[in-house]
This record gives structure tokens, C-alpha cells and sequence, in this order.
């Protein structure tokens, strides 16, 4: 939802939009401001500013840079079946703030979700056989430990943008520390068939930061995208990581790899991971 008095045509209108105090330091195309369309908003706020059009790489590397003093996370929001600035992958649930965020801890999160995937059914036994969860068991396995940066990380998302760039996608600026809390605080519905809110995966994704070097690139209405300056390098640590994307994201390994050990070859060294969600 766009308000009129918050059509932002230059860098310089979007410090008061957001109350960051400092604009970007390079000229941005046209674009407009989408504010929370979750039900009950008498006067939305503000979440985000998004292009008219789609971005170039060198912009999003410019404004990756600015990021520390300006605040505005740049990232590529995509969504082919909605009309941009009317409804998009913004503000269509209520935003969390980061304070819900900083209440869950990664291992907490997939321990959680571990057990209620893997829960028995009445009499109908466990929900999965054994099988998809190989190499483990039906007990949560854990964290899987940090991985060995091979690159900078924001020089490896600078690197990898070009690659998520289409006809679909536009330039998003999002008010936030870091990229992984705009899974919370954006209104963004995409895991809503796995978790009822997303802080917790916000919480996983803060997590991935720190081990994987991760970089939110993309986010569209049902998918995310991520590079990855860390990636396991031998199975078994592969294995482990794939355990959290299991319960970041079953969707993503059950209905195209089929099990956690096929899943965990396909990311094995790979520098981006995506997910979708059903």
C-alpha cells in the first residue's frame, strides 16, 4: 500500500520516511514507499521502499556499502503474480519487532521445530520414516558447527546478485540492523504454511550470519535467498546444516531432494541456498 504523501522519488526523501537521518549516498531510480497492510491499520507505517523497476547489481553493491550509516538493508524483492506498490511481498502480516527476534535462539528454534515435525501421530506412528532423516534419528541432532569463511562475505552477495536479478525483481530498502531481521519486521508471509510467525526463522537466519556468513539477496512472496561466504565443505558437516534447513524449510528437501543426506550433497560447497516454501 503506497501513501501518497510517501512517494519517495530520491534518496533524500527517505531519511524522514524512516527516521534513519542519513540518505543514501548514491541516486536511486523512481520507487515509492509500502507501508503495512496487515488487517486493522488505521494509519500504516512505513516498512519499506521498493523501485519502479528492476535494479542493477553495481546499485545494490553501492548500497550494501552505505548500509552502516545509512541502516537501509538494500536486498531484491520479487513477486510475479501481484501488482507493485499495491500488494507485494510486504506488509501483508503483522511485522514482529526485532525485540521478538532477540527472544529466540537458534538451537531453540530448531529443536522446537524438529520435535513437532517429527511428532507421533495417534496411531498412525511417526510422521516421517527414518529414511528422510538419515543420517539421524528422530532426536533433533543440534547445531551444526561454524563454517570456514572462503570469501568476504558482503563481496560474495555483491557477486552472487546478479544471478537473482530478472524481470520480476525490484530493489528493496528496509529499515533494519541486519538482513535477516527483515524476515520479521518486513509483514512477510512466506513460511506462513510452516510457522505461524517468523521470528524464530529470523532468529535461525541471524544465526547463519554469524557460522555461514550469510547474506540476505532475495526475498519474494513464497522464497528466499541466500549467499553463503561459509559453506560446508565435507558430508558430514553438510549433513548437520542440512538438519537446520530441514526445519527452516522442510518443503524445500522433501518434495525435491527426499531426504536430508541427498539434500545435504546438493549444498555441499555451494555458495547460495534457497528455499521455498509450499
Amino acid at each position: 500500500m503506497l501513501r501518497e504523501d510517501w512517494r519517495a522519488d530520491s534518496a533524500a526523501d527517505l531519511p524522514a520516511a524512516f527516521g534513519t537521518g542519513v540518505a543514501p549516498s548514491v541516486p536511486l531510480p523512481p520507487g515509492e514507499i509500502l507501508t503495512d497492510q496487515s488487517p486493522g491499520k488505521g494509519d500504516p507505517a512505513p516498512l519499506c521502499w521498493i523501485s519502479d523497476e528492476r535494479p542493477s547489481p553495481h546499485l545494490l553493491a553501492a548500497l550494501r556499502t552505505d548500509h552502516e550509516r545509512t541502516g537501509l538493508w538494500p536486498l531484491l524483492l520479487c513477486d510475479s503474480n501481484e501488482v507493485y506498490g499495491d500488494r507485494c511481498t510486504v506488509g501483508i502480516v503483522p511485522p514482529e519487532p526485532r525485540e521478538h527476534i532477540e527472544r529466540w535462539h537458534a538451537a531453540d528454534v530448531m529443536a522446537r521445530i524438529w520435535d513437532g515435525l517429527v511428532q507421533a501421530e495417534d496411531d498412525l506412528g511417526p510422521a516421517y520414516e527414518l529414511e528422510v532423516l538419515e543420517p539421524f534419528g528422530y532426536d533433533c541432532p543440534g547445531l551444526a558447527a561454524e563454517g570456514n569463511l572462503l570469501a568476504d562475505p558482503d563481496i560474495l552477495a555483491n557477486q552472487q546478485v546478479p544471478r537473482f536479478v530478472d524481470a520480476d525483481t525490484r530493489l528493496g530498502l528496509v529499515p533494519v540492523e541486519r538482513g535477516a531481521d527483515v524476515l520479521a519486521t518486513l509483514g512477510w508471509s512466506g513460511a506462513a504454511n510452516h510457522v505461524s510467525r517468523t521470528a524464530g526463522l529470523a532468529a535461525m537466519a541471524r544465526n547463519w550470519e554469524e557460522r555461514f556468513g550469510v547474506r540476505l539477496l532475495r526475498l519474494g512472496p513464497d522464497r528466499l535467498d541466500l549467499s553463503v561466504a561459509a559453506p560446508p565443505q565435507e558430508m558430514h558437516h553438510a549433513a548437520a546444516v542440512a538438519a537446520e534447513h530441514w526445519t527452516f524449510c522442510p518443503d524445500r528437501i522433501l518434495q525435491e531432494s527426499g531426504s536430508i543426506s541427498a539434500y545435504a550433497r546438493e549444498i555441499r560447497g555451494r555458495r547460495t541456498w534457497s528455499f521455498w516454501w509450499d
